[in-house]
């Protein structure tokens, strides 16, 4: 986005491709218009995704297609989910060297709880979306690697987002969410079989996840580092997308959660200390601080207890990625002894 614009958030699809609203919504050059805008296709998990083609028209009668998507709440469909990634996309993506969708608007009304980002198809534009049914090869899982150091690194320490209010952590509140029994109820569904007792049991993964929780923040992590929120541009580099619970937190974080659920078990017991140690390179090659080893082993270690509390709770995504990701990360805690070493038990 070249400049912050507030042209409101549609609320059904039929105003998302409102020549009108579009013109506003999108940066146009002097005498360019909007001739036609229609859906290509559309989707929804929580927000819907919809893409659309919107040809211009410029001041010279030449005319230019070009392919968008919108993520939106619309048309009566409920949710908050997209008010975090509102504001990133809006206010901090643009001061970012990560590879992601260019955003063109985003916006969020506060009265309404509703929001919308409008960026880049990736589909139209050659991208390929990953997802945990294909294991991250090793270079595309160190090219992912390096685009969180350039995220962390550019948010590291007290930096002018750090007082964002919709930045501030939200582990701990996600974490209160769950009662032990819902959370129990979840864990004996048939997601966690054959995993370690302490993995089963409500209050060990709720004590768990709260201690890391409440480690100190270093920088603003992406939060949701699984193996469907990145995907190869046309030129094969890794990306990254769905920003909705970025948050400022603990960088291993986001690089245990990676690891865990983006590489089968054999594959990240073989190379998670390489990786590690590429991530590390990557953070203070991007001018970010040189870790210790041991210092940095630790915290990584110690950051799966997150990633595995929020495939605990899923209930949106399907059943056969909960249970490719659960055994993953289970893997990872039991292999690090995780849980006893947060003190749980």
């Amino acid at each position: 986005m070249r400049s912050v614009r507030d042209a409101g958030v549609p609320t059904t699809v039929d105003a998302l491709l409102d020549v009108e609203w579009l013109g506003r919504a999108l940066e146009l050059d002097d005498g360019e218009r909007i001739a036609r805008a229609e859906v290509v296709d559309s989707s929804q998990t929580l927000a819907q995704k919809v893409r659309f083609e919107v040809e211009t028209e410029a001041a010279d009668g030449a005319r230019t297609t070009r392919a968008l998507c919108a993520k939106a709440h619309l048309d009566g469909s409920p949710g908050t989910d997209l008010i975090t990634e509102a504001h990133f996309y809006r206010e901090l993506a643009p001061h970012l060297d990560v590879r992601m969708p260019t955003p063109y608007y985003a916006a969020v009304d506060e009265s309404a709880d509703q929001a919308i980002i409008v960026m880049d198809d990736v589909v139209a534009l050659g991208g390929q979306f990953l997802n945990a049914f294909t294991p991250y090869t090793l270079e595309t899982t160190r090219d992912t690697l390096g685009q969180l150091a350039v995220l962390h690194t550019s948010t590291w320490g007290p930096t002018p987002s750090a007082d964002r209010a919709w930045l501030a952590p939200r582990i701990a509140d996600l974490v209160g969410r769950f009662t032990p029994d819902l959370l129990q109820s979840l864990l004996d569904d048939g997601r966690a079989p054959d995993v370690a007792p302490e993995l089963r049991d409500a209050v060990a993964v709720t004590e768990a996840t709260r201690r890391v929780g409440e480690r100190d923040a270093t920088c603003v992590i992406h939060g949701d580092t699984q193996s469907g929120n990145a995907y190869l541009d046309c030129d094969g580099r890794a990306c990254w997308l769905d920003w909705q619970i970025a948050q400022r937190g603990r960088w291993s974080t986001d690089v245990a959660y990676h690891l865990s659920t983006v590489l089968d078990i054999d594959t990240r017991r073989a190379h998670e200390r390489d990786l590690l140690e590429h991530y590390l390179g990557a953070l203070e090659a991007a001018g970010g601080p040189a870790l210790a080893w041991d210092d940095a082993w630790d915290d990584y270690t110690l950051g799966f207890a997150y990633g595995y509390f929020l495939w605990c709770i899923t209930r949106v995504s399907s059943r056969e990625v909960v249970l490719i990701h659960m055994p993953r990360i289970a893997a990872a805690l039991t292999d690090h002894d995780t849980y006893r070493r947060l003190g749980v038990v």
